[in-house]
């Protein structure tokens, strides 16, 4: 018989445009095979076949608009071939991030983290009973970084599916990239006809840009901020450094500043929580989370990503550096996905190895502080004991906070305390 292959569903309104088609007309493919990469302004979708057959034809190319319903491609198949009608369709098996098209990937401002934080209200006809789970619903939402707990079946039945679990993330996303930018009360205003002046050329920002630009116009707009900032004499930590490179490097890490920040910070986050937290301004409460997600903004040429390490305050200094340039290299190569991208709870952006002198950060929301470092410089510094003065690496470090959440005192609290860490490794662990 012949079979008609057509899209599932993306979420409720999602569309799409066809990236790549991973078969030909003649081939072979087997239940649930990837055959098309499906590109939205959410993430790279790869769709599995639900049949198995010969592909008999192909009704769509590459570049395509597509959405759900639209038909792909015909497959010559016996009956038995076709996924049973009394099954859950299948849904795209991955939705790993791509920095040539994801937005979901772009946001450094954690609107994902806050989207999947609640559960959905439950449907009138769900099932009071244990859920039951498909393997494919339990592999995404595990890639995802969710819990089965808060998705639940639209239909009320008491199997949880792939499409449930992609259902829930989409909505949720969408929910919430749809109304980051309302409610501003800003108005938009003409450009001049630049043309007008000279030659000008234009070019269409990627999705990170736009994403990245809306996230951090909410950030500004709706967060009271403030900075302060200070510097780190890190000449000693920097030998201590050098000393332990070759060390952390035989163990697959790399020993860089990054990762001794990461590991400095995660320490006092522990010790300051009201840096490690979020504002509730629906119910007026301060959320303090237990657990320390630290994000690092990594700088791509598709724009900037901020993936996070988890537990970092759990893991030590080898291990942050390991993690870290793993993180970092998939960033880089377009491979992270969302669990990477989610659940960010403090943020350090170092552009020391570009250069600076000093930078403001913007809070990356629903955070409530963020760390700006630039490159050391060495400096004359006034040593009394001596009464002469002394070249010093000195490192400038800012914090920026919600000034809603985190007071001044508080502030300079944070950096005085991490200045002492840097200068002082020892006393990370007093």
């Amino acid at each position: 018989m012949l079979h008609e292959y057509k899209l599932p569903s993306l979420g409720d309104g999602v569309s799409g445009k066809v990236t790549e088609i991973l078969v030909k007309v003649g081939d072979k493919v087997t239940l649930e095979q990837i055959v098309l990469v499906v590109g939205t302004d959410k993430v790279d979708a790869e769709m599995p076949i639900d049949a198995e057959g010969v592909v008999e034809a192909i009704l769509v190319k590459k570049g395509d608009a597509i959405t759900e319903g639209s038909l792909v491609m015909k497959i010559k198949t016996e009956a038995s071939a076709v996924a049973s009608g009394n099954q859950t369709p299948k849904q795209p098996v991955s939705a790993a991030v791509s920095t040539s098209t994801s937005a979901v990937s772009s946001v450094p401002v954690e609107v994902q983290a806050t989207a999947l934080a609640a559960p959905p209200a439950v449907s009138a006809a769900a099932t009071t009973g244990p859920l039951r789970t498909s393997p494919l619903a339990r592999k995404r939402a595990k890639e995802l970084g969710i819990y089965l707990s808060d998705v639940h079946p639209i239909d009320g039945s008491s199997r949880i599916s792939y499409k449930d679990v992609v259902d829930f993330v989409k909505k949720k996303l969408d929910a919430t990239s749809g109304s980051a930018m309302s409610g501003t009360g800003v108005a938009r205003k003409v450009l001049p006809d630049f043309s007008k002046f000279g030659e000008t050329e234009r070019k269409v920002q990627t999705n990170v840009g736009v994403k990245t630009a809306e996230a951090m116009a909410y950030s500004t707009q709706t967060i009271p901020h403030a900075w302060i900032s200070e510097k780190a004499d890190i000449t000693r930590l920097e030998a201590l450094r050098q000393q332990y490179k070759e060390q952390v490097k035989s163990a697959g890490g790399s020993l860089t500043m990054t990762a001794i920040l990461t590991k400095a910070v995660a320490v006092l986050l522990r010790r300051m929580p009201q840096f490690n937290a979020s504002l509730d301004v629906e119910t007026n409460e301060v959320i303090y989370k237990k657990y320390i997600n630290i994000g690092i903004a990594v700088d791509t040429p598709a724009g900037l990503y901020v993936p996070n390490i988890k537990q970092a305050d759990q893991k030590n200094l080898t291990e942050l550096s390991k993690d870290l340039a793993d993180i970092g290299a998939r960033t880089k190569g377009g491979k992270i996905t969302m669990n990477d991208i989610t659940g960010g709870t403090f943020t350090i952006s170092n552009i020391g190895g570009i250069g600076g002198t000093n930078m403001l950060s913007i809070v990356n929301w629903p955070e409530v502080a963020i760390l700006s470092i630039v490159a050391a410089q060495m400096e004359p510094v006034w040593n009394e004991g001596s009464k002469v003065f002394e070249p010093r690496m000195m490192m400038p470090m800012t914090i920026g906070w919600d000034h809603r959440v985190i007071n001044g005192g508080d502030a300079a609290r944070f950096l005085v305390e991490l200045k002492r860490i840097l200068e002082e490794p020892f006393v990370a662990w007093l």
